[in-house]
């Protein structure tokens, strides 16, 4: 059940990323691939071959996208693992549909160019000052590296004496990390350069920019991994699950981290080289209606005022990021997923590894805790406790419910409002009627709740 509530929208995604992407082979209004063209220039051999390589791409693309979301057959008994694999593919998605269509845009871009398709009025874009700026720049010195390596030594002093053998290796590790990342930073600006552009002049512009950017983006890597180290250091070493939410972090920025800096300087170096990979180092031409329109998808540009325009690629209309608004729309929704889909992540990961614990204080006090639903009782408002090896179906009205457990508020349909902690396959239940409301509890071992069960029977009298 709980695969089914995840694969369902993703084959939504899947099935509308197909149908927006997979249907650009034909051309609409003079646009294909984003970009428009003559009637001649759909005509020629060349733009025909694009097409076919575009098709091919995607039915490869089709392949690959719908088997990595196979793996979710596997994680149905893991909500948590499940849901956490389903965001990383939809956001995988979403990143790597644009890939082959961006691909095959940039070489139209270029046969357009050369073959001067133009359609509307067209201008000369002066590109020398952007490209003299870009060549000066130099990789960050390796000797920055000194910064992390320095970060490391006051954990090494730390977790040295430390009796965990692991523990003790924590600061080493560190170090070590650091001394990876700065091989990595070397291989990404010290080796061979990369062929951004037929012309030397513009690719050499953009092999120091893309070497400038990735050095950067290594020395501020290998301080987060510092930063990482002694809070895992830290967690770790409390041996309990007091830092649940700091060991999230920890997770979230170890692995979250990289992959956002990744994506970030690869399409900086990308937008480099579909702006200058193209032209002889001074200029091009080309048509106004082209030039506000990003890699054929997103519209930039300063001189229209309007908020909304029509989509090139796709149906509807998108934002204007040139204008304060559609950057606040744009930006402003990224944020909003973000907020949407940390929490719930974390929820999620804190329902499948921390189970209620139910306890009796000397006070008598019902407390159950360690639930993002925690609630506590005096036992004498208990009017009627019973061991159940069923629960009446309901809905969740706030909680969490899996094809394994269900936590927080029900409204069942023979009982009424409910609170449940109970884990669904592995019955008995203690059900614990109070005045306006009814208490559900299980432990994941049947032999544990018995037990629970005749120890509330004592303590209460019934």
């Amino acid at each position: 059940m709980d695969t089914l509530i995840l694969l369902i929208p993703g084959l939504i995604v899947y099935i509308t990323v197909l149908l927006v992407y997979g249907t650009q082979a034909k051309p609409k209004n003079g646009i294909l691939f984003g970009l428009k063209l003559p009637e001649a220039a759909l005509q020629d051999s060349r733009i025909a071959a694009l097409q076919m390589q575009f098709r091919q791409s995607y039915r490869w693309y089709a392949v690959a996208v719908l088997l990595g979301l196979a793996p979710l057959l596997w994680l149905g008994s893991y909500f948590a693992l499940s849901f956490i694999y389903f965001i990383l593919w939809v956001a995988g998605v979403m990143y790597t549909s644009t890939v082959p269509f961006k691909t095959i845009h940039h070489k139209a871009v270029a046969l357009k160019r050369d073959e001067q398709w133009f359609v509307g009025k067209k201008r000369y874009i002066s590109v020398e000052k952007d490209i003299t700026r870009l060549a000066a720049k130099n990789p960050w010195s390796p000797y920055w590296f000194a910064l992390p390596a320095v970060l490391s030594i006051p954990l090494i002093a730390l977790s040295i004496s430390h009796d965990n053998p692991l523990l003790r290796l924590t600061g080493f590790a560190s170090l070590a990390m650091t001394a990876v990342l700065l091989l990595l930073s070397l291989s990404f600006t010290h080796g061979k350069p990369r062929a951004y552009s037929r012309n030397p002049i513009a690719n050499n512009a953009i092999h120091h920019a893309a070497r400038r950017y990735w050095s950067i983006f290594w020395l501020i890597l290998a301080v987060f991994e510092v930063a990482n180290a002694f809070i895992a250091y830290n967690v770790l070493s409390e041996g309990t699950m007091i830092h649940i939410n700091l060991w999230m972090g920890g997770i979230a920025m170890v692995s979250l981290a990289p992959l956002i800096g990744i994506y970030y300087v690869h399409n900086r170096v990308k937008e480099l080289e579909y702006r200058f990979g193209s032209t002889d180092g001074k200029g091009y031409y080309a048509e106004d209606d082209d030039l506000h329109w990003r890699h054929g998808l997103s519209y930039y540009n300063p001189q229209d005022k309007s908020l909304m325009v029509q989509k090139r690629v796709g149906t509807g209309t998108t934002v204007n990021l040139a204008t304060k608004g559609g950057k606040r729309i744009y930006y402003g929704s990224l944020v909003l997923v973000a907020l949407v889909i940390l929490p719930v992540t974390f929820m999620m990961i804190r329902a499948d590894s921390s189970p209620p614990e139910l306890r009796i204080t000397d006070q008598g006090i019902v407390s159950i805790k360690n639930t993002d639903y925690d609630y506590s009782f005096a036992i004498d408002d208990i009017k009627e406790l019973t061991l159940e090896d069923a629960v009446p179906t309901g809905f969740r009205s706030n909680g969490i419910a899996t094809s394994t457990f269900a936590r927080g508020n029900f409204k069942l349909s023979e009982l009424g409002p409910a609170k449940l902690y109970v884990f669904k396959k592995t019955p008995p239940y203690i059900v614990m009627k109070l005045e306006d409301l009814v208490v559900i509890y299980n432990d994941e071992e049947p032999a544990k709740t018995r037990a629970l069960y005749q120890e509330l029977k004592k303590a209460s009298g019934l």
